[in-house]
């Protein structure tokens, strides 16, 4: 369990934060009923790696910072899939002499246990490996689960030769996959024999998979049925939203259906809920950049502009700045088209160009 009291302490202990500053966040959890963290996180106060390292020592244990160092495929394979989902647990470092493991639980029980199975089971003719655990964020633990997933079109041909309710599961698949793999856009592109399945990721569009094309029109319309779209129009453009519910939470989805010569190609824009927690610093931008983003959006009047390719961050870059600016002595209205994200506070009007 996190102690929030305690890592405001390290916060403040370590001049990663002042007084006034933690103040401030106090009161603004207690008038918008949410966590003083969420505070310091959206003002770009503090990065999720500073908050990462307070709760690590809050523990009492190092900080493993997944996302400077990914951990390799092979490296992550070598907890099995069970143990490593159960315990939220990942493969950080291994050498000859010691192995550590980041978790975001180390006070799990059983955990320790679980640990030594695996990396000193029975053999007296192996070293005994010194287990160290370490503390990572769950967001950060649960993108490198993305290793356990087999490739889409495996599981495609799983799904077809078990002959079952095909384009539901498919479907499932291929936002369960986007997801994890945070991309902005899914593509559907049918072609001559197959459709051709793409994920856009940090604007740019990597192969996904492949689908055969005789599935694809019920898949096509079970899409257009759940986006409220027109499953006998096949030769206009259409424009619907649909919802993706799972576990871990709903993900709201725009869909796009356009007619092409070999088909209705769909784009399904994914508006996922890490996206609305990005603040400035996790955007990669410099510490120079982001107090000059800061600055200028704090001024009386002016103009900033955003550019790049679909899917480059835009929309992200603007609603990361619009939180830091969102109190409640602010008037702040946007027009968007569409509004992607709802932001508490913000008068967002959505205009169809």
């Amino acid at each position: 369990m996190i102690d929030t009291e305690k890592i405001k302490s390290i916060l403040l202990r370590e001049n990663y934060v002042t007084s006034d500053e933690i103040k401030k966040a106090e009161e603004f959890g207690k008038s918008r009923n949410t966590s003083p963290i969420e505070y310091l996180l959206s003002e770009g106060l503090i990065t999720k790696d500073l908050l990462g390292q307070a709760i690590a020592e809050s523990f009492g244990v190092p900080y493993a910072d997944l996302n400077s160092n990914a951990p390799f495929k092979e490296q992550v394979l070598k907890i099995p899939e069970e143990i490593a989902k159960k315990f939220q647990i990942v493969l950080f470092k291994e050498s000859e002499l010691e192995v550590v493991v980041a978790t975001n639980d180390p006070e799990e029980e059983g955990l320790k246990e679980a640990l030594e199975n695996i990396f000193n089971p029975f053999n007296v003719f192996e070293k005994v490996k010194r287990v160290t655990i370490a503390y990572s964020l769950p967001e950060d633990i649960e993108s490198v689960f993305i290793y356990y997933r087999k490739p889409l079109e495996t599981r495609f041909t799983k799904i077809i030769e078990a002959k079952g309710r095909v384009a539901p599961e498919i479907i499932e698949e291929i936002l369960e996959d986007a997801i994890a793999f945070r991309a902005s856009d899914i593509h559907f592109e049918p072609q001559e024999k197959e459709v051709l399945i793409r994920f856009r990721i940090d604007g740019v569009l990597h192969e996904a998979g492949r689908i055969p094309k005789e599935h694809y029109e019920n898949i096509l319309n079970r899409i257009k049925v759940k986006a409220h779209l027109r499953i006998d129009e096949h030769f206009s453009a259409q424009d619907g939203a649909m919802r993706h519910d799972r576990k871990a939470g709903a993900v709201d989805l725009r869909v796009s259906v356009v007619p092409t010569l070999d088909g209705e190609k769909v784009a399904i824009r994914i508006l996922a809920n890490y996206v609305q927690s990005f603040s400035l610093g996790d955007l990669g931008l410099r510490e120079k950049d982001q107090e000059m983003i800061l600055e200028a959006g704090k001024l009386p009047f002016g103009m900033i502009l955003v550019t790049g390719p679909t899917g480059s961050g835009k929309t992200t870059t603007l609603y990361a700045l619009i939180k830091i600016l969102n109190r409640p002595e602010v008037n702040i209205t946007t027009i968007e088209d569409p509004v992607e994200y709802k932001i508490k506070g913000v008068n967002q009007i959505q205009v169809n160009a």
